[in-house]
C-alpha cells in the first residue's frame, strides 16, 4: 500500500510541476535597436535571454505603462516623450518601472551560458509594457518595444504556492 501511495504522490507531483510552462525567448539588442519576438502574449509568464553582440554593456528598462488593462492600439502609440523623460532621470507619473537600467552584458563576457547573466524571468499581470534601451540620445520605435499581456494567467496567487 505504501508503494502505491508513493508512486501516486510522485506522479501527481510531476504533473503538478510540469503544468507551469514558461516560454524562452532570445531577444537580440544592440545600442540602437531591440529585436523583440512578439507584440502581445496571452500569459505574462516567460523567460528572456537578452543577446548583446556588441562590445559594451547596454542598459535596458522595463516599464508597465497600463496596469490592469491593455491599451487600445498600443502598437500605434508614440511613447518618445515618456521614454526621453525616463532616460533623463525624470519620472512619468502613470508608468511603473519594473527594472531600471538592467545591464545587458556582451555575449563575449558570458563565462557560463548555463548561468547566463542576461537571463530574466517574467510573471507579468494583464497590461501594456515597454522595454526600452536607456542610452540612445534620439528616440525612435527601434529603441523601444511595446507589448501587451492579455490575461492574468502569469500571476502566481499566494494560495497557489
Amino acid at each position: 500500500m505504501k508503494k502505491i501511495f508513493i508512486i501516486v504522490f510522485i506522479l501527481a507531483f510531476v504533473f503538478a510541476c510540469s503544468s507551469d510552462e514558461k516560454v524562452l525567448y532570445e531577444i537580440e539588442i544592440s545600442k540602437d535597436k531591440i529585436e523583440f519576438p512578439f507584440k502581445d502574449i496571452e500569459n505574462g509568464k516567460f523567460i528572456s535571454i537578452y543577446k548583446n553582440y556588441s562590445n559594451e554593456t547596454i542598459p535596458i528598462s522595463t516599464v508597465l505603462i497600463s496596469n490592469g488593462s491593455v491599451m487600445e492600439n498600443s502598437q500605434d502609440l508614440d511613447l518618445c516623450e515618456g521614454v526621453n523623460a525616463l532616460r533623463n532621470g525624470k519620472s512619468v507619473q502613470e508608468w511603473i518601472i519594473i527594472n531600471h537600467n538592467l545591464p545587458v552584458v556582451p555575449e563575449f563576457e558570458v563565462i557560463n551560458s548555463n548561468d547566463h547573466p542576461n537571463l530574466v524571468s517574467y510573471s507579468f499581470p494583464l497590461g501594456t509594457y515597454l522595454i526600452m534601451l536607456m542610452d540612445p540620445i534620439n528616440c525612435n520605435k527601434d529603441n523601444y518595444v511595446i507589448f501587451d499581456v492579455t490575461t492574468n494567467d502569469g500571476l502566481q496567487i499566494a494560495g497557489d504556492l
